[in-house]
């Protein structure tokens, strides 16, 4: 009977590559799946084309859209003055802008068909924030100064602008 040395250690056979999960034989190992060589399926060459220009459609819809609607915010002595609005305040609150501790005056306005615009008062000198209040209706004609304010329970209040 023969003896084996110690140093001795069986012969095996190698192991496999290890796989990360989703990228399968990306490095190189063998025995993985291959890539069919079949026609895909007829409605998958119709389908995904369909997919495709109806989103394209509704990006373009999207994109015209934003560019034609009517402007959302007034800001300044002449956008404000030049802008006509009805609707009732939302919220309102104040801006400080740093260099100077300029106030800015930002109101957000709901008219009757539910299109939010916020105008905002820069540089305004009178007291209109005292006057105006959420819930409070506003209305503005179009190159007017002067602001009506609907409250509740006191007359309408009648707002000069002074810049």
């Amino acid at each position: 009977m023969e003896q084996t040395p110690s140093s001795y250690r069986p012969v095996s056979r190698p192991r496999p590559k290890l796989k990360m999960p989703l990228i399968g034989n990306m490095l190189g190992g063998s025995g993985g799946p291959k890539p069919s060589r079949e026609e895909p399926h007829p409605l998958t060459k119709t389908i995904v084309p369909v997919i495709i220009a109806i989103a394209v459609i509704a990006f373009g819809i999207d994109y015209f859209t934003k560019t034609n609607a009517p402007k959302t915010s007034f800001r300044g002595e002449g956008e404000v003055k030049e802008a006509a609005f009805n609707g009732k305040i939302l919220r309102k609150w104040y801006n400080v802008i740093s260099p100077k501790n300029d106030v800015e005056y930002v109101v957000e306005i709901i008219n009757d068909k539910k299109e939010k615009r916020i105008v905002s008062f820069l540089n305004e000198k009178s007291t209109i924030g005292d006057f105006i209040l959420p819930y409070n209706s506003i209305s503005k004609k179009e190159n007017s100064a002067n602001i009506t304010v609907k409250r509740y329970f006191k007359k309408d209040t009648v707002l000069a602008l002074k810049y």
